[in-house]
């Protein structure tokens, strides 16, 4: 049992990515797009599960919310780049009238296909929001 047990907690923790920071720059009083999360297969190009996103830690000063999108990948993409793709959109609002640094964190899971394998990543990043 407790080799099972390490056994599931190892696999756990090795399917936990770093978080990434991601710094914007938004409008007060306005909602605005602060990143997007996708999952696509890189040797064919196609469009894989729309990942499962979740707050891990709400911003002080406004509110955190997911939009289901579609839209281009990036160069960043390689060969897949101008494909269209499901994803998810994160939106922030700052509370009315703030104007100052907000932080928060959204965890995504997604599940990766390697070498016949199933797995589920997940991802946390970090948010720094500079409402001006």
């Amino acid at each position: 049992m407790r080799i099972l047990l390490s056994f599931l907690v190892l696999l756990f923790v090795s399917s936990l990515a770093h978080a990434e920071t991601v710094r914007r720059t938004v409008p007060a009083n306005k909602t605005s797009g602060v990143g997007s999360h996708a999952t696509y297969n890189r040797s064919q190009c196609v469009a894989l599960a729309i990942p499962k996103m979740k707050v891990s830690k709400e911003p002080k000063n406004g509110t955190v919310s997911f939009k289901q999108v579609s839209f281009k990948l990036s160069k960043d993409a390689g060969r897949c780049a101008g494909r269209r793709v499901n994803g998810v959109a994160v939106h922030y609002k700052p509370n009315r009238g703030f104007r100052g640094k907000d932080d928060f964190k959204v965890r995504f899971t997604m599940d990766m296909y390697t070498a016949g394998s199933a797995k589920i990543r997940n991802v946390v990043d970090r948010y720094i929001i500079e409402v001006k």
